[in-house]
C-alpha cells in the first residue's frame, strides 16, 4: 500500500481547503496513562503476546481489542492519576473550541470520547507491557495502529489525518519523551500539513528528540513550583497554564508565542521549596512502620509514606509501594 493511498484510507474525511469562517479550533493530544479506572484482562495485556513476531503481534493485538463483548467507557474516563485528572481539564481551559485527543500505545490516535476497552500497552522499552524491544519497533507499531479504522471510525488515526484534514487549527501534542519518540515521523509531517506549521506545538522534554527540538516548547523541571502538582503531571499542568492564554486572536495559537510564554513561566517561577533532609531508612524498618497500620483500618500507600515523611523518615516512593503491597497481602492472608 502507498503512502498517498494508506493517508486516504486511513482518514476517510475529506481535506478542508477553504478558508476557516469561524476561529480556528484546537486540538490538544495528551500522552495516555498506565493506570485505569476499569481492571485489564489478561488477554489486553500486551505482555502477554511476547511470542509473537512485532507484525503478527500487531494483527493479534488489533483483533483482540475489536473482539464484540467486554466493558468499554470513554477514553477519557478509562485513565487514572494526576496526569490525567490535570488532562481532563485542558480542553475546558482554552477560550476557544477545542478538542481533547489521546496519545495511545494501545490504541493509538483517539479522541478523549472514543469508547474503548481497559488494556495494558506502552512505549516504555523497559516494561513489561512495551509494544516493541526498539525504537524502531515502536515506530513501526505506531504506523501499523494508524492504518487501522480503530474505535471510531472516520476519526483521524494519526497526527498527519489530523492536520491533513483540519489545516486551519491549531494541535497542541502534550508528549512525554517515551510517547514523542514513536510519533516523531508522524509529527514533522503534520506540521507540514497545517496552513500555518506554527500551529503545531509539541509540549513536553526539551532535546528528547533533536529533529523535534524546532517543534517544542520545553518543559523543564524549575517549572514545577509555578504549576504545582507531580512531576509526573509536570507537562499538562504546563500544558494548562499555556493553553489557558491562548485566544480567538491566531497569533495566541502560534508556537513561537507559546514558547515565549513557557521561558517567562520559567523565569518567574518561584525557587524550588528545599527537601527536607530526612533520615533514610532500610526495608526492614519500613516494613516495622507499615505493618501496623495497614492491618488497624483501610489505608493506602500514598496515605502511609506521607505520614512517614511527615515523620522526619525517608523511602523512595516505589520501594516504598513494593513494601506496601508486600505487607498488605501478608495482612489479608
Amino acid at each position: 500500500m502507498t503512502e498517498a493511498t494508506t493517508d486516504e484510507h486511513r482518514s476517510g474525511a475529506s481535506v478542508d481547503d477553504s478558508p476557516p469562517e469561524t476561529p480556528p479550533r484546537v486540538h490538544i493530544v495528551v500522552t495516555c496513562a498506565n493506570r485505569k479506572n476499569l481492571p485489564v484482562p489478561p488477554g489486553l495485556r500486551i505482555g502477554n503476546l511476547s511470542n509473537y513476531l512485532p507484525r503478527q503481534r500487531l494483527t493479534e493485538w488489533i483483533r483482540r481489542l475489536s473482539e464484540p463483548g467486554g466493558p468499554t467507557t470513554a477514553a477519557t474516563s478509562l485513565y487514572a492519576g494526576e496526569h490525567w485528572a490535570a488532562a481532563r481539564q485542558l480542553a475546558t481551559a482554552v477560550r476557544v473550541e477545542a478538542q481533547l485527543w489521546v496519545c495511545s500505545a494501545g490504541y493509538g490516535l483517539i479522541p478523549a470520547t472514543a469508547h474503548v476497552r481497559p488494556y495494558a500497552a506502552t512505549f516504555g522499552l523497559r516494561d513489561g507491557d512495551s509494544v516493541g524491544r526498539s525504537s524502531t519497533e515502536n515506530l513501526d507499531w505506531w504506523r501499523g495502529l494508524s492504518e487501522w479504522v480503530g474505535p471510531d471510525p472516520g476519526a483521524p488515526r494519526s497526527f498527519y489525518d489530523l492536520a491533513r484534514t483540519n489545516p486551519h487549527d491549531t494541535i497542541i501534542a502534550v508528549l512525554s519523551d517515551t510517547y514523542l519518540r514513536p510519533c516523531s515521523d508522524d509529527l514533522r509531517r503534520a506540521a507540514r500539513q497545517l496552513r500555518d506549521p506554527q500551529r503545531l506545538t509539541i509540549v513536553g522534554p526539551a532535546q528528547a528528540d533533536p529533529d523535534l527540538n524546532e517543534l517544542v516548547v520545553g518543559v523543564t523541571a524549575r517549572m514545577r513550583p509555578a504549576v504545582g502538582g507531580s512531576l509526573l503531571a509536570l507537562n499538562v499542568r504546563v500544558a494548562q497554564r499555556l493553553v489557558s492564554l491562548v485566544s480567538a486572536d491566531p497569533a495566541t495559537h502560534r508556537r513561537s508565542h507559546l514558547r515565549a510564554l513557557a521561558h517567562e513561566l520559567a523565569a518567574t517561577a518561584p525557587p524550588p521549596t528545599p527537601r527536607a533532609n530526612r533520615e533514610r531508612m532500610s526495608d526492614d524498618e519500613v516494613r516495622a512502620f507499615i505493618r501496623p497500620l495497614a492491618g488497624a483500618r483501610p489505608t493506602s500507600a500514598t496515605r502511609l509514606l506521607r505520614q512517614l515523611r511527615d515523620s522526619g523518615k525517608s523511602c523512595e516512593q516505589a520501594r516504598f509501594k513494593h513494601l506496601f503491597d508486600e505487607i498488605s497481602l501478608d495482612v489479608r492472608c
